[in-house]
């Protein structure tokens, strides 16, 4: 019986939204999967790379990456960390050329995002269930089985039965990570706030924000509202359903008080939440040398800012800005992660190859937004709508994860952007050629 490839793409690209979920210490079935994507495209292809011609060059950002990256280990401070993270770009990059060269036709764009989609929903479903219940994926950080995976458990059994209850109920779904859920969850959000279909558009977006609140995330949670600010700017019709979901996250809220055994958990994660806007005053505007949150996180930035100085704004290399923290020492030394990921991005790569990208970023973000008024195809608004909402509040989610750069679903985001672009500009041409032939 023989496998089709796209059942194995499809298979990758499943295996891009599990991630962490299936593994064994650092080996994925993403990366089995990726193995078996590579050796059966040349095994099809008789061991040679046939380039399709795409409508843009958009993807070329990535290529571009990967080229920067590698010649920075020329200058790079710590060439193991630089390797790594080439490594991480090389995922990256499978996940977003996947997306683009599959992605020829609405068809097919449609078929990956109902297949992703249901992915998703069993996240979602998932990370509920580690909110409400006892249920745990084995493999999350705060499970006691975790080792029987070649993991740690990532908390002190020493700590508080409070602390321990609560860490046991934040939600990790497939993401490892609770920042990295909540960032995943808003790269989606916009997905279920214009779904067509009114129960999923209640499930996804009460569950979602419900879920956000519980890992606790403050940056998401700004990014969260930012979304919907931009959203209901969008049509003045929207401010209608901005009020529907400030009584769906009202309801989220007033959940976390549904039980006796749930109190605890819902004060302390509102606590945290509430402090959101006091925690982006403190970010901005004071020198904050605390050993909380916050501070750790400006001193990090300092320390960066310092190095890509010392580089002469060339950048220390890939994954340098975490050796340029391991040398500092002291609280911020255990935290080495820079907790900013275009902080991460300049002071690595320099500022060269981060205006680069800020501006393919930007050009993105834009086209998407310009589709979704100029097209009169239901199907692509809705995709470059979403897919345009989901760039505008990623990049203030993103400060809430130690890092990105290996977080798939941002991957996930970039590829369905350029897909949704390059359909579009084929769909431009199949009507002008349509045309034509009618004549």
């Amino acid at each position: 019986m023989k496998i089709k490839f796209d059942n194995i793409v499809k298979f990758f690209l499943i295996s891009s939204v599990i991630g962490a979920a299936i593994s064994y210490s650092k080996v994925y079935l993403f990366h089995i999967s990726l193995a078996m994507l590579i050796l059966s495209y040349l095994y099809l292809n008789n061991l040679k790379i046939k380039i399709k011609k795409l409508p843009t060059k958009l993807h070329y950002i990535f290529y571009f990456m990967f080229i920067w990256y590698f010649f920075s280990l020329i200058w790079s401070i710590n060439k193991i960390y630089t390797l790594e993270y080439l490594f991480y770009i090389i995922c990256g990059l499978s996940i977003v050329l996947t997306l683009v060269y599959y992605n020829d036709s609405l068809n097919k764009l449609r078929e990956i995002y109902e297949l992703l989609g249901s992915v998703f929903i069993f996240e979602i479903i998932i990370s509920l269930l580690e909110s409400f219940t006892n249920f745990r994926l084995p493999i999350s950080p705060f499970s006691s089985y975790v080792v029987y995976f070649g993991r740690e458990i990532k908390y002190d059994e020493s700590l508080p039965d409070n602390i321990i209850y609560l860490l046991r109920h934040t939600p990790t779904g497939f993401q490892w990570n609770p920042n990295n859920l909540a960032v995943t969850f808003l790269i989606i959000f916009s997905f279920f706030l214009l779904h067509k279909k009114l129960k999923m558009r209640l499930f996804g977006v009460g569950s979602l924000i419900l879920l956000i609140i519980l890992t606790g995330s403050r940056g998401v949670f700004i990014s969260l509202l930012t979304l919907l600010l931009v959203y209901s700017f969008l049509s003045i019709k929207r401010f209608i359903i901005l009020i529907a979901m400030s009584i769906l996250i009202t309801l989220s809220l007033c959940t976390l008080n549904f039980s006796e055994t749930l109190e605890d958990i819902g004060f302390l994660r509102l606590k945290e939440i509430s402090g959101s806007f006091d925690a982006v005053k403190s970010y901005l505007f004071e020198y904050n040398d605390r050993n909380g949150s916050i501070g750790i996180r400006k001193q990090l930035i300092r320390n960066g800012l310092e190095a890509l100085k010392d580089s002469y704004f060339m950048g220390v290399g890939g994954g340098g800005s975490k050796a340029v923290n391991e040398a500092k020492g002291g609280v911020v030394g255990r935290i080495a992660s820079m907790h900013n990921f275009w902080i991460e991005m300049l002071v690595d790569g320099g500022i060269i190859f981060f205006v680069i990208f800020i501006s393919w970023y930007l050009y993105v973000t834009w086209k998407l937004f310009y589709i979704n008024i100029v097209s009169k195809n239901k199907e692509l608004k809705y995709y470059s709508q979403a897919t345009f909402l989901s760039m505008i509040s990623f990049p203030i989610g993103a400060i809430s994860a130690s890092s990105v750069i290996y977080l798939f679903p941002m991957w996930l985001m970039y590829g369905f952007s350029i897909s949704i672009i390059n359909i579009w500009i084929l769909e431009k041409w199949r009507k002008k050629n349509a045309n034509i032939n009618t004549w």
